[in-house]
């Protein structure tokens, strides 16, 4: 993430919600990048589904991601704000997104800031955790994000809601167009001072698809757009009334597909560009990134308005064939992609911050060759090995190759393994980015694996794992200054429980921990910054109710984890109640069926009022409600 955007944005959590596990879905498309039944995926994988995001209320990904087992989702403070997703201990840098299995624009610039993109449109979201770069090459040491969107849909469905903070949200679906729009004022308390000023936070949504078959090649053209506006308060103790953020993220995919007897080829174009920009009035206010620089533009006597304008541009192209029976599998294919991107810190208006006072151009390419082989045993023993060839145009380039497989032990005991190596090259921002960017950076190069027991039970499922990501040149940007480096040595180790109950008349409970017990730099023996907590656990219950029952369901979730950071040693000793050592976000739901298609619902968030910044300096708001109306 820009450090200086990371330093003054800010705006309040929504709802998240709760993962569905492999088994409970036929078929998956990301884990071996073709449509790939469930049960034969080594690779850990969860799947959150548009009933789920429409049942827990999740306006953007970021909210559905929140529960995901082993997914760090960190918001800078309310709806709106930026939220870096790590997975495993990886940083936000080291998980690849995708829209329906193309890489979408923005790592370049920023984070891809999920708070920032609508699940309006959305079928569901794919998450391969653990690293995918044989398949889908730099960016996804941690793991991939696969945001899926929905066919067309054969009636039409509605959705409105109002709540605290001013929070309300329309949206709609027909079989070819979707929309949403959320704004809230975010003028929630603040321990120590006023309430949050100038936080307020906007997300508009469309999303479209059309289908059609030509002869034996079925068509899917598929369009999405999102357009958010927020106010960028900063951190406590350094308001900033005047400072504004706008994003806008297009993507535009075409898929031309055809299924044989035994081989599907796929070609798929698409184009993704984010543009980025940030604007504040220096002249009144004092806590502009450019008011305090100590050389006004000659003949003024103040630095003129800020603005900075950054964009990423990307145009794509894929083939991949998949060949299988029941006894093997094979994918292979080609990726290229070409893009440009602008880093712009601010030479709007003049700005002396950048000496030249013009805007960095940066083109980047990549070009990539892969292929992955499965062979099933009958007893449902697995084995895969694969191999990518990535060369991403003068940064560098990597051979990946993995290995992994699934081998049933015993009748009720399974182990899935994971071993590959992994890569990324350091983005144009964190190259080129004056102040906080470092041209000596050298690409990451790691190692990861992961081993996991799966023990199906009577009473439900249960599931322990061990994961590792080791290497060097880790890039991380350490607080205060923020400055990319490359770590010369680094570890990073956890473990993982997973319970969840069969479902009994109706209810079904879950537990989840994440014990994230080592992300370690070996050479100064410091533990790595920005990789999430030691411990994080969820625990949650859930009722859902017979279609004929005028009662729709509940449900309650406790999540409790540990800070994500070192307190702050810059914020005032009254915002220390911001980092507790651990603190419990609960969350509820309840629902009432006024006809068999319209639901009328209750929510709340923080129910506890447990008031915490999961990042120092931007504290989430605290106990809110919001009643909801929505067609099935």
């Amino acid at each position: 993430m820009v450090p200086l955007i990371a330093a003054i944005l800010a705006a309040s959590p929504t709802p998240s919600a709760s993962p569905t596990a492999v088994p409970e879905i036929a078929h998956v498309v990301t884990s071996d990048r073709g449509l790939e039944s469930a049960a034969r995926t080594a690779r850990t994988t969860y799947v959150v589904t548009a009933a789920q995001i429409a049942r827990d209320g999740d306006v953007t990904v970021a909210d559905a991601l929140a529960r995901v087992p082993g997914v760090n989702v960190v918001p800078y403070g309310a709806f709106g704000s930026a939220v870096a997703v790590g997975i495993r201990g990886s940083s936000s840098q080291q998980v690849l997104v995708l829209m329906d299995g193309l890489p979408v624009a923005g790592t370049q610039i920023n984070d891809v800031n999920l708070e920032e993109v609508s699940t309006s449109g959305i079928d569901r979201i794919e998450v391969v955790e653990g690293g995918g770069s044989t398949l889908y090459g730099s960016g996804s040491i941690g793991g991939v994000i696969n945001i899926i969107t929905a066919a067309q849909p054969s009636r039409s469905a509605a959705l409105a809601s109002a709540g605290s903070f001013d929070q309300q949200t329309y949206a709609f679906t027909t079989p070819y167009v979707s929309f949403s729009r959320t704004y809230a004022r975010n003028d929630y308390s603040v321990i120590g001072g006023p309430n949050r000023q100038n936080a307020q936070a906007g997300l508009t949504a469309v999303a479209a698809r059309y289908a059609h078959a030509v002869g034996a090649v079925d068509l899917a053209l598929t369009g999405n757009l999102n357009a958010a506006q927020a106010g960028a308060p900063g951190e406590l103790g350094f308001l900033s009334p005047t400072s504004e953020s706008d994003n806008v993220d297009r993507n535009l995919r075409l898929i031309a597909q055809h299924a044989g007897a035994h081989s599907t080829t796929t070609l798929e174009l698409g184009g993704s560009s984010e543009d980025l920009s940030y604007t504040c009035n220096t002249p009144v206010d004092p806590n502009c990134p450019n008011s305090s620089f100590p050389t006004p533009a000659p003949g003024t006597t103040s630095n003129p308005p800020y603005a900075q304008m950054l964009y990423d541009q990307r145009w794509m192209a894929s083939f991949r064939n998949v060949v299988g029976d029941d006894r093997s599998r094979l994918v292979y294919g080609v990726d290229l992609m070409r893009g440009i991107a602008r880093v712009d810190p601010g030479t709007g208006g003049g700005s002396p911050l950048a000496a030249d006072n013009a805007p960095i151009f940066d083109a980047y390419a990549q070009t990539a060759a892969y292929v992955q082989s499965q062979w099933f045993a009958t007893n449902g023993s697995e084995i895969y090995a694969g191999l990518r060839a990535e060369r991403d145009g003068g940064v560098g380039g990597a051979y990946s190759p993995s290995l992994g497989g699934i081998l049933h032990l015993l009748p009720a005991l399974t182990l899935r393994v994971n071993a590959a190596t992994a890569f990324r090259a350091p983005t144009a921002e964190e190259l080129y980015y004056p102040g906080f960017s470092n041209p000596n950076l050298q690409p990451e190069r790691t190692k990861v694996g992961d081993a996991t027991l799966v023990s199906p039970a009577r009473w439900g499922d249960l599931e322990f794992g061990w994961f590792t990501t080791s290497g060097s040149n880790l890039i991380i940007s350490p607080p205060p200054l923020y400055v990319p480096e490359n770590v010369g040595r680094a570890s990073i180790q956890g473990l993982t429980l997973i319970a969840k109950a069969r479902t009994f008349y109706g209810c079904v409970a879950s537990l989840g921990v994440t014990n994230l017990y080592r992300a370690q730099d070996l050479i100064t023996q410091t533990r790595l910054p920005g990789r999430g907590p030691v411990f994080a656990v969820t625990l949650a219950l859930r009722y859902e109710a017979p279609p004929d029952r005028r009662f729709d369901g509940f449900a309650i979730s406790a999540a409790t984890q540990g800070p994500q950071e070192s307190p702050d040693p810059f914020l005032a000793p009254a915002f220390a109640v911001y980092q507790p050592s651990t603190f419990t976000n609960v969350e509820g739901y309840i629902g009432y069926r006024l006809t068999p298609a319209l639901i009328f619902a209750v929510r709340g968030y923080n129910l506890g009022n447990d008031r915490y910044a999961l990042y120092a300096g931007y504290p989430m708001p605290g106990r809110s409600f919001a009643v909801e109306l929505r067609s099935k």
